[in-house]
């Protein structure tokens, strides 16, 4: 089957982003009263023409401090990727930021018609060039989109067991052609590139629809609230780690059984799901599955309870749901809950996936995290478990959290995240408070990474992705160091890490695609004045934003 457009060829494809894309208005009471559409609001701000019927109100996202409107740039009837205008509106009814990410597109035009394939073909070119000979582990989506760069795409996803990975295709809409390729999963450290595999007479190619097939065939659907009991289990598990807890820098993987002892800690289970005389790690914030090889199904009890040693994959299955549980848990206990939450269904999470690999990773196309086993087994240390949690977090509160900074900003945020939990545990003040993957990490597997790397410091004239080198350092360091070191100076002056974090979730919202660390560094501080106006907690950020030249 093919479809027609109506291409818009440019004499350039180059786009035009406009300056100073995010933008904390002045208020003016007159204009506030007379206009009352966001985008005209926001338009009169920017004082630019921004075009009404080129934008589509996509969404519309309540936080702590207002309310947030998401429009869509579109170029006749397709999406632009990447292009937004994010409006906020406060609850006395005023602008208060501007996120515009918004295209300026080139004015000399030429129409014509071209044909398009199928969002089905798009992804058969997809799986071609994949050459694959293993089995799809999520089912694929396909997405129509406007690349400045590109012209009409698809962005096709597809995830698959060989080659191993959760592949973003790029295909051209008028012919089919695969523009690029990349494993868009986000990795708690760097790994070797994803080789995709050139087919040869050796490989055994399974074509797209009996690949599509046999998922739908397998495809397990879970539904939580059918027949379903939710009851509190318990569970051994460490907290954070055996290093912190022990406060022993010294402990590898072999390390004999009986140094571990103390570092275990019996805790409940919250809303674990009952069934048919079965207990399953599944509940409202949580679900177990098993997606990603190798193919080993979550664990079940008899009784609830999960008391296990780290030898065992019963063991990661309970560390896995409980943290993730209990930090869900706590972002709503800040106000980020019904209209405002976060997360609104149960995180899916592989707690032995990632092909085995020594690694973890989210999955931004599927909203699922996945948990490596090599070395010190990734979810034995709560801090990767939260790592990962905060790439979830920040992908939920901003779906177009790509491109500019927010490579490097997601790894360090991440580390934040963990981090930031840790010293608030038994002894987490004690030993080296700026390490982060205390256990998983700084041993003989891997170096892990910190949190006090003042060295690097920021380059405007760059975009930092993510664990990429820089001045000695790591891309992801420059941004979770003065996030962290703020947040150490306030707690340890009594400020609670409630209020530290809900400034640093808070400044997520409103914001769009292709954030600089400037951007993200200007939210936090004006949410921290904004959230606690007598307090000089935004003083306290720009001053470790400055150290690091990011302000």
């Amino acid at each position: 089957m093919k479809y027609f457009y109506l291409a818009i060829m440019a004499m350039s494809l180059s786009p035009v982003s406009f300056a100073n894309k995010l933008i904390f208005p002045v208020s003016h009471p007159k204009m506030d009263l007379k206009v009352s559409d966001p985008f005209q609001l926001a338009q009169a701000h920017l004082g630019v023409k921004l075009q009404a019927e080129d934008f589509k109100l996509i969404e519309t996202k309540k936080s702590l401090l207002g309310t947030h409107f998401y429009y869509q740039q579109m170029h006749h009837g397709f999406n632009v990727e990447g292009a937004q205008l994010v409006v906020t509106i406060n609850s006395m009814g005023k602008l208060t930021k501007i996120y515009n990410n918004s295209t300026q597109l080139p004015s000399a035009l030429q129409k014509a018609f071209i044909p398009m394939i199928s969002e089905s073909m798009a992804m058969e070119h997809a799986w071609a060039h994949l050459a694959s000979d293993g089995k799809l582990l999520e089912r694929p989506t396909s997405t129509l989109l406007f690349r400045p760069d590109l012209g009409l795409v698809f962005k096709v996803n597809i995830s698959t067991s060989s080659p191993f990975g959760h592949y973003s295709i790029i295909v051209d809409a008028t012919d089919g052609r695969v523009l690029s390729v990349e494993d868009a999963a986000l990795p708690r450290m760097k790994r070797a590139e994803s080789q995709v595999k050139k087919q040869n007479l050796n490989s055994r190619v399974i074509p797209f629809s009996s690949a599509l097939a046999n998922f739908e065939k397998s495809e397990i659907i879970f539904n939580l609230f059918e027949n379903v009991s939710f009851v509190i289990g318990s569970a051994q598990v460490f907290d954070p780690n055996p290093v912190v807890t022990l406060g022993r820098t010294d402990l590898q993987d072999d390390s004999d059984d009986s140094l571990f002892t103390q570092a275990y800690k019996n805790e409940e289970l919250k809303d674990i799901s009952f069934s048919n005389g079965v207990y399953n790690l599944r509940g409202p914030k949580v679900t177990l599955v098993d997606f990603e090889g190798p193919r080993i199904a979550p664990s079940t009890s008899s009784d609830g309870n999960w008391v296990f040693e780290r030898s065992n994959d019963e063991f990661n299955d309970a560390m896995t749901y409980l943290h993730i549980d209990r930090s869900v848990r706590y972002i709503e206990s800040l106000g980020f809950i019904g209209q405002h939450a976060v997360f609104t269904k149960s995180l899916e999470i592989d707690a032995n996936g990632v092909d085995g690999a020594d690694n973890s990773h989210y999955i931004p196309s599927s909203r699922r995290l996945a948990f490596g086993h090599g070395c010190v087994d990734d979810n034995e240390d709560v801090d990767v478990i939260l790592h990962e949690l905060g790439h979830a977090i920040q992908h939920h509160i901003n779906p177009s959290w790509f491109g500019g900074d927010t490579g490097a900003m997601g790894e360090g945020f991440g580390d934040y995240w963990a981090a930031s939990y840790s010293v608030t545990t038994e002894n987490g003040l004690n030993g080296e408070v700026n390490w982060v993957f205390k256990w998983d990490g700084h041993n003989d597997c891997w170096p892990g990474r910190k949190l006090n790397a003042f060295t690097p410091t920021y380059n405007r004239k760059r975009s930092y992705g993510a664990h990429a080198p820089v001045d000695g350092g790591i891309s992801d360091e420059l941004w979770s160091t003065p996030i962290f070191q703020a947040f150490l100076e306030m707690y340890k002056n009594g400020v609670a890490r409630e209020d530290i974090d809900k400034i640093i979730l808070e400044a997520h919202f409103g914001l769009g695609s292709g954030v600089k660390m400037p951007d993200m560094a200007l939210s936090i501080v004006k949410t921290a004045k904004d959230l606690f106006p007598d307090k000089d907690y935004d003083q306290v950020y720009l001053r470790h934003f400055k150290k690091m030249k990011i302000l």
